[in-house]
C-alpha cells in the first residue's frame, strides 16, 4: 500500500526566527507534519506587506536554537520581512532548494504566519507583518492562517497551538478559499475563561495616533477604543474573550463603488469639455 506523504507545512513570523512562540508552533506541528520554517533574521513588526527589491537577501540555515539540541524541522532565517521569507520559500525554494537542500516539488500545502506577540485584530492587521505572511502566501494561492496573541505574556498560546495543529490534522485548510487567508487573534485572559472561537468581520476603527517629541525626534503612540468596536467585530469579540477567525480577501475592489464610477465615466458632465 502506498504511503501517504505528510502535509507540508511552511511557517514564518514578524518577530523573528529566534522567536520562542515560533519554534513551540514549528514543534507542535512537526509531529503530524513536514515543517519548514523561513522567518526574519530580527524582529519586522509593522513593517505590513513591505519586501526586498533593492538588495539582495541572505538566506541561512539553522541549525539550532537555544535549548534545542537538534530540530525535528527545517528552519531558515531570511535578511527581509515576512512577505519576503513567504515569497522565497514558495516562489524559490521550493522548487530550487538552497545548495544541497532537498526541493519541495509538490509546494507547500499551509501557511502559518506567527504565533505573534501581540494582536492583529482591526485596522492592526492592515499594518502588521505577521498578517502580511499570511496574504502573500494567499497571493501564490498557498491556504495561510495569520495567528496573533493579544496577551503580550503569551495566555494562550498552546490554544493557539492547538488550534493550528488541529487545522493541520483534520485538513481543515482545505476549506480556505482561493483568494483568502484567514486571520486569527487570541484575547488576553487565563484559559480557564476563554469563552471559545468566533466567525467574524474586521473592524475599521483607527488609533488614537499621536506623537511625542524628544530629543528632535517624533515618537507614534496611541492605543484601539476598543469599546467602540462594532458588536461583533473582531476587536469587539477579542476584547470579550474570545478567539476570532476574520477572512480576508486578496481581492480589495470594491464593487459598489465600481458602478458609481461607472456612471461617473459614462456622464455628459464628465466627457465634456
Amino acid at each position: 500500500m502506498e504511503q501517504l506523504r505528510k502535509t507540508r507545512v511552511l511557517i514564518t513570523n514578524d518577530d523573528g526566527v529566534g522567536s520562542v512562540n515560533l519554534h513551540a508552533l514549528a514543534l507542535a506541528l512537526s509531529e503530524v507534519s513536514d515543517v519548514y520554517v523561513f522567518a526574519p533574521e530580527d524582529e519586522q513588526s509593522g513593517v505590513g506587506h513591505a519586501f526586498t527589491i533593492r538588495r539582495g537577501l541572505r538566506v541561512q540555515h539553522v541549525e539550532s536554537v537555544p535549548g534545542k539540541a537538534k530540530l525535528p524541522y527545517e528552519v531558515y532565517s531570511v535578511s527581509g520581512t515576512p512577505a519576503d521569507c513567504v515569497k522565497f520559500a514558495v516562489g524559490h525554494f521550493a522548487n530550487y532548494g538552497l545548495n544541497d537542500n532537498t526541493i519541495v516539488p509538490e509546494g507547500f500545502d499551509v501557511c502559518f504566519s506567527g504565533v505573534n506577540v501581540g494582536e492583529n485584530s482591526g485596522v492592526s492587521s492592515l499594518y502588521s507583518g505577521t498578517v502580511a505572511g499570511a496574504r502573500e502566501a494567499a497571493l501564490w494561492g498557498v491556504p495561510a492562517v495569520a495567528l496573533s496573541l493579544r496577551g503580550l505574556k503569551g495566555n494562550l498560546l498552546q490554544v493557539a497551538i492547538d488550534f493550528a495543529r488541529k487545522i493541520v490534522s483534520e485538513n481543515l485548510f482545505k476549506k480556505i478559499s482561493k483568494g483568502v487567508f484567514w486571520n486569527v487573534n487570541f484575547p488576553k485572559i487565563k484559559e480557564d475563561e476563554f469563552l471559545g472561537f468566533k466567525a467574524c468581520t474586521m473592524d475599521r476603527g483607527m488609533f488614537t495616533d499621536h506623537y511625542d517629541h524628544k530629543d528632535g525626534l517624533w515618537f507614534l503612540d496611541g492605543e484601539k477604543l476598543w469599546s467602540m468596536a462594532p458588536e461583533g467585530s473582531d476587536d469587539n469579540l477579542l476584547d470579550k474573550g474570545y478567539a476570532t477567525i476574520t477572512p480576508h480577501r486578496i481581492d480589495q475592489t470594491d464593487e459598489e463603488s465600481l458602478e458609481v464610477i461607472s456612471e461617473m465615466l459614462g456622464s455628459d458632465d464628465f466627457t465634456s469639455h
